[in-house]
Order: C-alpha cells, then structure tokens, then sequence
C-alpha cells in the first residue's frame, strides 16, 4: 500500500498593494519592487479626492490570496487637508510625506528641517544636493536610485522622529522598515 505524503502547508507571504496619485511616486515605488523583489502591485494616478474604502477592495479582488495577506498603502502627499481626511477614513497604511516625495528624497542625506516648506521649495532644496542637481519630477537617474537605496536606511533614522503634526515629515520610513523585515525574511 502507497504511503501517503503529508504536505506541509507553505505560509502565504504577503502581498503589497500601493496606491498612490503621482507619477514620481509610481516610479519610486517600481525601484523599490525592482530591488526588495517582493510582490508589490502598484496603483498608480488614484487622485486622492477620489479615494475611497470601495475603490482599494476592487484593487484587492485583482491579487491572488486570501485578502489578510495584503498590505495596503496609500501614498500621497500631505498638503491637503481635505485629501488627507479621506485617506484617514480608509484605514490603510498611510505613507504621507509633507509637503512632497521629494522630501523624504532629501531626508536621505539630511533629517529635513522644521520649518514650512513648499512643494517647490522642496524641490528646489533637494537640488541643491550633489547629484540632484538636475532631478526633474517623476524621472530618477541611475546615480540618484544608487544613493536613494544606498542611504534608505539613513532616510529612516532621519524620518523616525518625525511625526505627521510636524512641519515637514515623510512616513514612507514604515513601508521602507516593512519591506526590510520582508526581505530579511525571504532570506531565511
């Protein structure tokens, strides 16, 4: 009589989802993907006055697993209360940098300072970093993704103390913590 083989159940790694409104945003996160090699489903252009608890389990339907493996993101910038209010309602992970992504760019090199900043002077300021120098929205060269992932955990330390009452912050240093553990993990 054949034995039978038991089979050892294998756990369901979890799955990222990340909604985000930008296009410097979908592309951060696609190098991110390219370099943790975690299954990381990008959304990208969901305008964040249109983002709805409805709209993220239609997206949740699209991945294969059951729907407790799936870690979702939203990430958007801080700048605007009434966007904010309706991200809150979500119940997602929130990624939220003020005033933009470019600042937790910068924090890769410097904990950004607490004062106001505009988006543009975001910009502007990060420009002024050896290498950023002609950082153009939504594009990242080859130099600028080596120091972004050579620096992460930098932009980490820099971004921790940070909270979203401050004046400038990002929140992408979670997803960042998150992706580390993961991977730490495959490895095992």
């Amino acid at each position: 009589m054949a034995r039978e083989k038991k089979s050892n159940p294998r756990k369901m790694r979890p799955q990222f989802l990340v909604l985000c409104e930008g296009d410097t945003e979908e592309n951060y996160v696609n190098f991110l993907r390219q370099n943790y090699r975690l299954p990381i489903k990008i959304i990208p252009k969901v305008i964040g006055n249109k983002i709805s608890s409805k709209i993220i389990k239609r997206y949740k339907k699209e991945l294969v697993g059951p729907e407790n493996s799936i870690k979702t993101f939203l990430m958007y910038d801080a700048d605007q209360p009434e966007v904010l209010s309706r991200l809150n309602k979500c119940g997602e992970i929130l990624l939220l940098s003020k005033p933009c992504i470019e600042i937790w760019f910068m924090a890769h090199y410097k904990t950004p300072q607490e004062t106001e900043i505009s988006s543009s002077n975001c910009v502007k300021q990060l420009k002024s970093i050896k290498n950023w120098e002609n950082y153009k929205k939504s594009i990242l060269t080859s130099i600028q993704e080596l120091e972004l992932w050579n620096k992460r955990l930098d932009a980490v330390t820099n971004m921790e103390s940070k909270s979203i009452d401050s004046k400038t912050f990002s929140l992408i240093f979670k997803f960042i913590k998150i992706l580390e553990d993961e991977s730490r993990k495959k490895l095992l």
